[in-house]
This record gives structure tokens, sequence and C-alpha cells, in this order.
């Protein structure tokens, strides 16, 4: 047994009854009738805490979750970089889409979705935040105007209803549309009602290239203004100009827990890779009227020249360095670097890349080159950092052309670990420990007696096996022999059970 949150490091026995741990102790006497787990030789763990997903948009259709559970996650976070699916008027069925073509539905409040995933269950635990590109969706729309007074009151109004129904915080994705249309101002006015509740903000920066250390401080000064906490999502910097930056960003972060105003943290997924919508390289304001007006201007012309010129040499990643996403017009090109396939075209890559963007629009995704490997040590090991693995839900088959996160992230934090490689203690302290405690999830993220029975039990003879796999082998780790959710065998002998015994948790 392996809780970091209680110094707890020994062969135990643990107990369990009805949802929570009752025992922990070096020999429990089993209950007549129990049944018996034995985990001789094995590694018993905290469920792990996803502090950064994008499940919201996928559990109506993949309510097992089975991706979370092969990887140990018994609780995601959802509603990150502004993207939550409520509160959403019955107009905007495009919101979110890169993360799932098929969200039916966006839901008017926090209280109706989280209805409607209890009435189907889910695999693990929900933890909600309240996306403010939603929010801003709801009442301003996607235009880039700034919001009048009355708007900025009415989405106050929205977030505060999130609060009271149980969201644990805010998120804003400022890359975005329309997240990026809000200026610090106006974020600082709409984020007021978490001040004193001890609920977080979340922030996709405005700019994690050359802007990085820019945007930090607009995020440190948001959060410091409106007296809330502050949560840095995925970070990291991009291009390899702005490697290193993470040196400054963090003893930035430094002294804005040194000034004590605040609590900032970060969190990191594992990989020098990341994904995003293609949707992403377009010029500021290409959206402004939707996707129909944009395919019509952007068929000859002045209008079409420009985005060429943009996509070729002024977007966040240069068409050399992307890999497609699943494609749904162009199922060939799916998983394939950019320029390989235009090659095979015989055509430029830009305007390959141009075709495809305004084929599936937010649909598609695109995985792209992002931190180093300094950069991502010098986060994960800082004292302020957690994982979040940035994922979403996704079968095997289905994430053969996606970032490899979706299957596997904690267990490329577990794995090193396992091996020696790595402090373990860490490892499962910034998969668990830590973001149950930035959530304040009383009885979550550990295995004394008392808490939740979230409990993952991982088999170490597999981890070099997981270590060794090619890059290209996408398949469930399998590093979990038994994941348990509130008190439910989710996983059993390295099988999913089909149990669903999640809940959507409030934050108190």
């Amino acid at each position: 047994m392996v809780d970091p949150g209680t110094g707890t490091d020994a062969v135990l026995d643990l107990l369990i009854e009805g949802e929570r741990v009752t025992a922990l102790a070096a020999r429990v006497e089993p209950p007549r009738g129990a049944t018996v787990f034995d985990a001789t030789g094995l590694l018993v763990l905290p469920g792990f805490v996803d502090m950064h997903t994008h499940s919201d948009f996928t559990l109506q259709h993949d309510p097992d979750a089975l991706s979370r559970l092969h990887q140990g996650v018994t609780t995601d976070v959802t509603g990150n970089c502004g993207f939550s699916p409520f509160p959403l008027p019955p107009s905007s069925i495009g919101f979110g889409s890169f993360f799932s073509s098929r969200l039916d539905r966006g839901f008017a409040d926090l209280a109706s979705y989280a209805e409607h995933l209890e009435s189907i269950g889910t695999g693990v635990n929900v933890a909600p935040l309240v996306g403010l590109g939603a929010v801003r969706e709801h009442v301003v729309g996607s235009a880039p105007r700034p919001p009048s007074d009355d708007a900025v009151a009415a989405m106050r109004r929205l977030v505060a209803d999130g609060l009271e129904q149980g969201a644990f915080g805010v998120s804003s994705g400022l890359v975005y549309t329309p997240g990026r249309f809000a200026a610090a101002d106006e974020l600082r006015r709409v984020i007021a009602p978490l001040r004193g509740t001890g609920r977080f903000y979340a922030t996709h920066l405005r700019d994690e290239r050359d802007g990085l250390v820019a945007s930090v401080a607009e995020a440190i000064s948001t959060a410091e203004g409106a007296g809330v906490d502050l949560q840095i999502s995925h970070h990291k910097a991009l291009g390899k100009a702005n490697w290193g930056r993470t040196e400054t960003t963090l003893a930035m972060v430094d002294e804005a827990n040194e000034r004590g105003a605040v609590e900032v943290a970060v969190d990191y997924y594992p990989y020098t890779s990341g994904s995003t919508g293609v949707s992403s390289l377009l010029p500021p304001g290409s959206l402004d009227g939707g996707w129909r007006l944009l395919r019509e201007r952007a068929r000859e012309g002045a209008e079409r020249l420009r985005l060429l010129r943009h996509l070729d040499g002024a977007a966040q990643f240069r068409p050399d360095e992307i890999i497609v996403g699943r494609s749904g017009t162009r199922p060939e090109a799916s998983g394939r670097a950019l320029p390989e396939y235009a090659a095979d075209l015989g055509r430029d890559a830009v305007d390959v890349l141009l075709e495809l963007i305004l084929a599936e629009g937010e649909s598609l995704t695109m995985t792209v080159p992002a931190a180093s490997r300094d950069d991502l040590a010098r986060v994960s090991a800082h004292p302020a950092a957690m994982h979040g693995s940035d994922g979403w839900l996704m079968t095997a088959e289905q994430a053969r052309h996606e970032h490899p996160r979706n299957l596997a992230s904690t267990a490329e934090v577990l794995a090193p670990a396992l091996l020696g490689r790595a402090p373990l203690d860490r490892a499962v302290a910034h998969l668990a420990t830590v973001p149950a405690r930035r959530l304040r999830l009383a009885g979550r993220g550990t295995l004394q007696p008392g808490a939740f029975a979230d409990i993952a039990v991982a088999d170490p003879a597999r981890a070099a096996r997981f270590a060794d796999r090619a890059a290209t082998e996408y398949a469930y780790p399998d590093l979990m022999r038994w994941v348990f959710v509130n008190g439910e065998p989710a996983i059993d002998n390295f099988r999913p059970t089909g149990r669903r015994a999640g809940k959507v948790l409030r934050a108190a």
C-alpha cells in the first residue's frame, strides 16, 4: 500500500465495506462471506484523479469510460479549457466538437447535465468545472465584441449558478473561440463569484509560444485581482525558440505563491507532443461570421490568399510539424504527417491543410510538437505540479490516429516509478494525492479508513513491457489488475466488469 497523503508505504491488508475503506492494518480478518483479492506482489494505490480532461464531451456515448479505468483513473476533472457542455443554448451544436462530433446537445446548466449522467451511470467519478467559453457562448455568442455590463452580469450569474450546483471552479481557453475574445478585465469580473469559495480558476493560457511569459503574468494578475486560486493548464513552452522559458514562468508561480494572496498550481501531461483542433491555426477573426461564411470567402481571391499565407508562416504550428488526426472526409490522411500525405497527392502541404480545415472545421484534431524534454522535466518536478492528461474517452481503435495521452498518460507517469527510474511517492502524489487536495475532495486520493474506496491495483511486472512498447502501439496499458470505484470492482483481473459506480461529485 502506497499513499503519499498519509505517508503509508507498507505491506498491509485493506478492507472495503460498501463504498468505503473501513480498515487498513498489518492483518485484517475478512468478514464472513467477504470476497478476497490477493494482491501479493502488487501495488495498491489511491485511485487516480485526472486534473485536466475533456471527458464531459464523450461520457454520454462512452459511459463505461474504459480508457480511463484501464489507466487507474477513478475521477475525471472535466470542463477544462473553457469547454463544458453547459450552460449552452440549443443552437450551440458545434461547440467543442473536436472533442466529440457526437455531442447531441448542450445542457442548460450543471444540474441538468449531472442528472443526465446519473441517469445513464458512469464508470468514473466526474468533478466538473464551468467552462467560461460556454458561458460566453450562452450570453454573447461567438462574436468578438466586448460584452456590455449587463452581459457581464449575466455571465457572472451563470458562473454563480454553476458553483451553487456544485462545480469545483471555472476554466478559460484563451486561444479558442469565443474565449479568445475575453479580455483580462472581463475575466476578473466574470470569475468574481469564486472569491471566498475555495474553488479555483483554471486557464489554457492566451499564448504558450512567444507570448508565454506575458500570458502567465496575465493569468496570475487576473487571479490575484479576482482573489481566486489559479490552475495553469498543461503548462509548457511551445516552439524551440521558447524552450527553457518555463524556468522564468515557474519562478513567477513561486513569486505569486510567496505573496500568498492566491495559490497558483500547474498541471502537465508527460509528453513532448500535444494535440488540439486544426481550427486553432486560423488567423484571429477568421471565424467571426461562422464556418459557413469562412468557407464561402475562402474559395478564392484575397481571403484565400490571406489564409494560405498565415498557415504557411504565421500560424502557431507550421505545416511540416503537423500529424493529421482522425479525418472523416479523408480517412486515408488519418494519422499521417501532413507533408507526407500532401506529397503523395502531388500538392503543396499548405493547400491540403486549408482544404482539411475547411472540410472538417472544429472536428479535426492534429498532433504537434509541444514541450522540450527539459521543460517537461522542470515542470513535472515543480512543487506546485500535478498530472492532467488533457485527454478524453475513446476506444483503443479510435485512439489509433489521436494523441496517445488519451490511453496511457497516467502509465507514462507511473511506469518509470515502478521500474525505479523515478520517485514512486512523487508519481502517486501527482496522480492522486495532489489533485484530490486541490479539489478539496474529502475522502478521495487516499487509502485511509473512512475514505471512499477508489483504488488502483497496479502490477509492477507489466511496467517493463509498457515502457518498451512501440510508439505506434495503441492499446490499453494494462498495468491495472484491479480498479475499484466507490467500492465496486470496475476492472477485475485486467478486464472491465461493466459496472458503472461513478458519481457526479459536488464541491463542498
